[in-house]
């Protein structure tokens, strides 16, 4: 079943999705060993790689110990001496009262003072002493109070406290039943004046469990995790699901939480590719290239941060290339989405957010100045610095060992070169497998020792010129219209190599000798012209050019008429001569860089042929061959605006009137007598418009 063109992006980014999912979760579906915790080993079991990883159990067991080891917090009661003397009183006076009911039988009597807490010789001595040594007993038992109360008394202290009322009680001249009425008086209103402050030992204790640190385990490459006999302890049993090598509880909560982490980074991606990068969300050719960079980035992010290194994760790498093979927006939104990736799905330390992000920033940064590929190698240096400095800080900030903050950003400078180097080897092949090109590539095709700008050096220097010079003029147009001059420069480099089959039959290449054309029929003359653009894009395929550079040779001529052999061919058949046989196949330029290059073509070869060329009849020159594209419709295909073509005329004139500004005619005498001058070792006669010469 054909997939809709416009469901295409969206089902890439489903692709995508379903893939980092498949990175994210491809942990938690291990080949298990057959062990479990309290299971006799049969076999020793080695760790295949090193691995460090949180154990939770033992960071919890910790922090348990670490809370219970903080003392209670306890609050002052206020007003307990108060209280402490009020109880004393009214205890007093209830007993006071039951004795001065006169209505109540002894028996009765007797059970209402019970029924008050009185018992034994306290309860004799209430019923029997008289109000004066009862009241002298409850001011014994309320300075008892006060003394033991004068300092901290927990609800533990009590018991304790409550020991010491009878020697007080002595001191205080209590004996007997009036020593057990005080004792009972003094127990009932001794009371603890500090109390457990819940709240505040609730809040000290959370604040301890959260000053531990979780307890990081590392297992080493090769270390023996369990041997072979061995009882399978909990710590080992932790240690080999952290390798992948036994299946614990199955993990719901990290198998959802990774699935929801993908799907929505790749939907924010999506919708920022949709309304930010139309043209990459567009392009099917970039839309597969960026997301396999990503997912290549998350995978390799994976397997670096668990089997080497976290700060060797590659996000910088992925960074560099997208900046350099699709546009720098795009890569820093694209290792905003990686650091996040690196930091859960690499290992779980959001620390290495930060640390991949602000790598990858810098190297795309440091990517739009490229334009040799050791500049991919300096681009990976200024990563590993940042590297280096946001490991540093984070070290610094959470208290790390200094050894440790050291290693981290030594380890940091190693993960950013080698991602410069890694961008440097992958992006060549980058570039052929998706036909994009660089500005190095564009570079690399500037060269003048390329083979085919050699060959059209040596069997057609004519063109050759003509080229540079044409050149020259896009270049500068481009520039002032916002275009790529680069590209349009390497493209009007290559847009006659056709002419390299049959240099004669072109008018530049013709020296001296006859032109081939005053033998020809117009209509055979103009078949062997057009040739020139099959024969280039032979030659382009043969020495394997960019398209986005092949492409200036058809466009360059477009579907523009051949004037001058359609003018022929009128003048020879006396009649009507069909205008479409004398015009080239096109396409008619796509992109601006063409249609400038077209402008440049045609404006330079026109120039050639002005008869004493002043800057207003170059400046009349340009504006006629400028609106004669545009009137025979070959400038309909490509973004140029009216504004932009009124730019390029005034570049164009101004670089054809220094091209061809007159020069100054030296007197034959006047040269000839210099050269006598000279040859006699007499000082140089002055030149005009020439500086004269100091010296010998």
């Amino acid at each position: 079943m054909r997939i809709p063109e416009r469901w295409r992006p969206a089902g890439l980014l489903i692709a995508l999705a379903v893939l980092l999912a498949a990175v994210g979760v491809w942990p938690y579906f291990p080949p298990a060993v057959p062990l479990r915790t309290g299971v006799v080993s049969p076999q020793d079991v080695v760790a295949p790689r090193t691995v460090e990883f949180v154990d939770w159990e033992r960071t919890e067991s910790v922090r348990d110990e670490v809370a219970a080891a903080v003392p209670v917090a306890y609050r002052t009661v206020p007003y307990a001496l108060e209280r402490a003397e009020r109880e004393a009183r009214e205890l007093v006076e209830s007993v006071l009262a039951v004795r001065a009911d006169r209505s109540l039988a002894p028996q009765a009597r007797r059970e209402r003072l019970s029924r008050l807490g009185l018992q034994a010789e306290a309860l004799e001595a209430a019923l029997t002493l008289d109000r004066a040594q009862l009241l002298a007993a409850r001011d014994a038992a309320v300075s008892a109070a006060y003394r033991l109360m004068a300092r901290p008394l927990r609800p533990e202290d009590l018991s304790g406290a409550r020991q010491q009322l009878e020697p007080i009680l002595r001191e205080k001249g209590m004996r007997g039943r009036a020593l057990a009425f005080a004792r009972w008086v003094a127990d009932r209103a001794l009371r603890p004046n500090l109390v457990v402050d819940e709240l505040q030992t609730r809040r000290a204790r959370e604040a301890a469990r959260a000053g531990v640190e979780p307890v990081r385990v590392r297992v080493l490459k090769d270390e023996v995790v369990v041997r072979r006999g061995e009882v399978v302890t909990p710590e080992q049993m932790r240690k080999l699901q952290a390798l992948g090598l036994a299946t614990g509880p199955w993990p719901w909560s990290k198998l959802v939480g990774t699935l929801v982490l993908v799907a929505t980074l790749v939907a924010v991606l999506g919708a920022y590719l949709a309304y930010f990068q139309p043209e990459v969300w567009g392009s099917p050719k970039l839309l597969v290239l960026t997301a396999l960079l990503v997912w290549l980035g998350a995978a390799s992010t994976r397997l670096v941060a668990a089997a080497v290194h976290p700060l060797l994760v590659p996000t910088a790498a992925v960074a560099i290339l997208l900046a350099v093979l699709v546009n720098p927006r795009l890569a820093l939104f694209a290792a905003g989405a990686l650091a996040v990736l690196a930091g859960t799905l690499g290992t779980p330390d959001l620390r290495l957010v930060a640390v991949a992000y602000a790598g990858a920033a810098v190297g795309v940064f440091s990517a739009r100045r490229i334009h040799r590929r050791t500049d991919l190698a300096y681009a990976g240096l200024l990563v590993g610095l940042a590297n280096a400095a946001t490991a540093l800080a984070l070290d610094l900030l959470t208290g790390a060992p200094t050894r440790d903050a050291a290693l981290n950003a030594g380890v940091g400078v190693v993960g950013g070169v080698l991602c410069g180097i890694l961008a440097t080897g992958a992006l060549p092949y980058l570039e052929d497998l998706f036909g994009l090109v660089t500005s190095i590539k564009l570079l690399e095709l500037s060269n003048p020792s390329h083979p085919l700008l050699r060959r059209l050096q040596l069997e057609a220097p004519g063109t050759y010129h003509h080229t540079l010079m044409v050149a020259n003029l896009a270049e500068a147009a481009a520039e002032a219209v916002g275009a790529d001059p680069l590209l349009a420069r390497v493209g009007t480099y290559y847009h006659d190599v056709g002419k390299l089959r049959r240099p004669g039959f072109f008018v530049e290449n013709q020296v001296g000798g006859q032109n081939p054309h005053d033998r020809m029929a117009p209509s055979l003359s103009a078949l062997a012209v057009a040739a020139h653009v099959r024969d280039g894009l032979e030659l382009a395929r043969q020495y394997r050019l960019p398209k986005v550079v092949a492409d200036f040779i058809p466009q360059h001529h477009g579907t523009s008429l051949m004037a001058y052999f359609y003018h022929r061919a009128v003048e020879q058949q006396q009649g009507p001569v069909d205008p479409e046989a004398f015009r080239y196949e096109g396409p008619k330029p796509q992109t601006r860089e063409a249609a400038i290059v077209m402008l440049a073509d045609g404006v330079e070869a026109a120039a050639r042929s002005v008869q004493n060329p002043t800057p207003d009849r170059i400046r009349e020159l340009v504006r006629r061959i400028v609106h004669e594209r545009l009137e025979d419709g070959q400038l309909d295909e490509c973004d140029l605006t009216f504004r932009d073509l009124e730019r390029i005329t005034q570049v164009f004139t101004r670089l054809l009137v220094s091209m061809f500004h007159p020069r100054l005619e030296y007197p034959e005498a006047s040269l000839e007598a210099h050269r006598r001058r000279r040859q006699r070792g007499v000082g140089a006669v002055p030149v005009p418009g020439r500086r004269p010469r100091v010296g010998p």
